[in-house]
C-alpha cells in the first residue's frame, strides 16, 4: 500500500512538471497587464512555462481590500470615499527642486489614497510603497487547499522576466525587488529569473524612432528608447535564437473573443463581450504554419496596460474627470437613462459625458503593430496573442482606464480560478490555441485608423 502511495506521489509531481515543460504558452504585459500576466502565471501555472512582466507587480498585491471597503461602506462611494487623498513627499521634493520643474514635474506622484479609500491597497501600497507590500503566502496555501489556483510545483518551473524603468513614476521601482522575491519564496531559481532596469518610465520600450519619448508616459506608450525590449523577453521566455523580420501586416488578424464565437456571423455593431470588462474581440497574429497546425507553435499572450485598450479614450477620460471634479459623480451612464436619476443633483447638465461618447481609438492595434512581439513571430514558429479589456458602464468609477482585474474590481474572487477575468482568459487561450483560423473574424484590422489616433 505504501509503495503504491509513493508510486502515485511520484507519478503526480512528474505529470505536473511535465505540464510545464510540454507547455506551449508563455505569457507577458505591462502595468495592470504586467501584473495580470503574473496573477494567470499563478492561477495557472500548470499552463504556463514563462511569464514576463514590465512595470508590473506580484500576485495579490492588492489583497481584498477595494471589494471589501465597498461592500463595508458602499452608502458612501462617489460623495466621501473616493475622494480621501493625502499629500505626499514628493510634492514638497518636486517643488524646491529647479531641475524637476525645469523638466516636468509628475503632480501624478503628489497624491495618494487615505487607507478609508477603496483604492488604497492598490495604489498607496502596491504601487506608491510596494516594500509595504507582503508576499500572499498564507492566501496561496488557502487557495491551493481550495483548489482555486495550481500546485505551486509549476510556478516553481517557470523562467520570469522583470522589467521596469528606472524613472517610472507611476509604479515604484523597488517593486522589482519584492516581484523577484515572491518567485523566490515560491522556489524559482535564480537562474531561471532575468530582472532588468532600463533608463525608460512607465512605458514599453522598443528599437523604434517614431514612439513617444523614452522617459514619457502618455497614450500610446510604446517608446523610443533604442531597446527591444520585447525581443530580449521573448529570449529569455521562448527561445533564445529568435529570429527577427519585418512583421506582415496580413497575418494580423482580428479575433473572436467570445469561447463560444458568438460574434462570428454577426457585424461588428453587434458584437458582445464574453464578460463585461472583457472586449468582443482582440488580435493575433500568426503565419500560416501556425495557423494550419497550432500545435507545431508556440504560443504567447502579450497584455496592455491601462489606457491600452481599444476602446479607451483619452478625451473621454478627460470629460469623465471634469465631472468627477465639478459634480462629484464618479459613476457612468448610457444615454437611454434619464438625465434626473440622480437625486443630489436633478437638473444636470447635458454636458455630461455617457458611454457611447467614448468611441474607440485603437490603442491595443497600436500595441500590436509597434511592440516588436509580432517581428519575432514569422520565423520562431511563434503566435503573439493579444487580448484586450473593454471600457463600459461597469468600469465606473473603480477602473475606468481599462485596466486588467489585479485589484478586485470585479470581485473577490479575481485572484483564483473563478475569478471573470482570469477564467474567461485561461478559456480563451486554449480556445485559441487548439483551434485559431475558428476565431478570426471577417473583419480587417482598422489600420486607417489607428494611423489617424496615433500618427507617426
Amino acid at each position: 500500500m505504501i509503495k503504491k502511495l509513493v508510486l502515485l506521489f511520484v507519478l503526480s509531481l512528474s505529470l505536473n512538471s511535465l505540464a510545464v515543460e510540454n507547455s506551449k504558452f508563455t505569457i507577458s504585459g505591462i502595468s495592470s497587464g504586467g501584473f495580470m500576466a503574473n496573477q494567470m502565471s499563478t492561477i495557472f501555472s500548470s499552463q504556463f512555462s514563462g511569464v514576463g512582466t514590465v512595470a508590473g507587480g506580484f500576485y495579490y498585491c492588492a489583497e481584498d481590500y477595494l471589494p471589501r471597503v465597498v461592500k463595508k461602506d458602499s452608502k458612501t462611494i462617489g460623495t466621501n470615499n473616493l475622494f480621501l487623498f493625502e499629500p505626499t513627499s514628493k510634492i514638497f521634493s518636486d517643488t524646491l527642486n529647479p531641475f524637476v520643474l525645469i523638466n516636468g514635474v509628475n503632480p501624478g506622484t503628489w497624491f495618494v489614497p487615505q487607507k478609508g479609500n477603496p483604492i488604497y491597497q492598490s495604489v498607496a501600497v502596491c504601487m506608491g510603497n510596494p516594500k509595504k507590500a507582503k508576499i500572499p503566502v498564507a492566501y496561496l496555501k488557502t487557495n491551493l487547499s481550495k483548489k482555486l489556483i495550481d500546485p505551486l510545483e509549476n510556478l516553481a518551473k517557470q523562467k520570469v522576466f522583470i522589467y521596469h524603468g528606472k524613472v517610472d513614476s507611476v509604479l515604484n521601482v523597488s517593486m522589482q525587488k519584492n516581484l523577484k522575491k515572491y518567485y523566490v519564496t515560491n522556489g524559482v531559481k535564480e537562474s531561471n529569473i532575468e530582472v532588468m532596469t532600463g533608463k525608460g518610465s512607465h512605458n514599453f520600450p522598443t528599437g523604434r524612432q517614431d514612439g513617444i519619448a523614452c522617459n514619457t508616459e502618455k497614450v500610446p506608450y510604446i517608446a523610443s528608447c533604442d531597446f527591444d525590449l520585447a525581443g530580449k523577453m521573448l529570449s529569455h521566455l521562448v527561445d533564445d535564437k529568435m529570429i527577427r523580420t519585418e512583421m506582415n501586416k496580413e497575418r494580423l488578424f482580428v479575433v473572436d473573443q467570445t469561447t463560444n464565437l458568438s460574434n462570428l456571423n454577426k457585424v461588428e455593431a453587434d458584437w458582445v463581450t464574453p464578460v463585461p470588462s472583457i472586449a468582443p474581440y482582440g488580435y493575433l497574429y500568426a503565419n500560416e504554419k501556425c495557423l494550419a497546425n497550432p500545435k507545431s507553435c508556440h504560443l504567447h499572450i502579450a497584455l496592455h496596460g491601462c489606457k491600452m485598450s481599444d476602446s479607451y479614450n483619452e478625451s473621454f477620460q478627460e470629460q469623465y474627470q471634469k465631472q468627477v471634479s465639478n459634480y462629484k459623480i464618479v459613476g457612468m451612464r448610457s444615454s437611454k437613462d434619464s438625465l434626473f436619476l440622480f437625486p443630489n443633483f436633478p437638473r444636470m447638465p447635458f454636458s455630461l459625458p455617457s458611454i457611447e461618447s467614448n468611441t474607440p481609438n485603437y490603442g491595443l492595434l497600436k500595441f500590436a503593430l509597434d511592440s516588436g512581439y509580432a517581428e519575432y513571430a514569422e520565423q520562431n514558429d511563434l503566435m503573439i496573442l493579444f487580448p484586450q479589456t473593454w471600457i463600459t458602464e461597469d468600469n465606473f468609477p473603480y477602473n475606468p482606464k481599462g485596466c486588467w482585474d489585479w485589484f478586485g474590481w470585479t470581485g473577490e474572487n479575481y485572484a483564483t480560478n473563478t475569478g471573470s477575468e482570469a477564467k474567461w482568459l485561461m478559456d480563451f487561450v486554449k480556445s485559441v490555441y487548439a483551434n485559431p483560423v475558428k476565431h478570426i473574424l471577417k473583419q480587417s484590422p482598422k489600420f486607417d485608423l489607428v494611423e489617424k489616433n496615433f500618427p507617426r
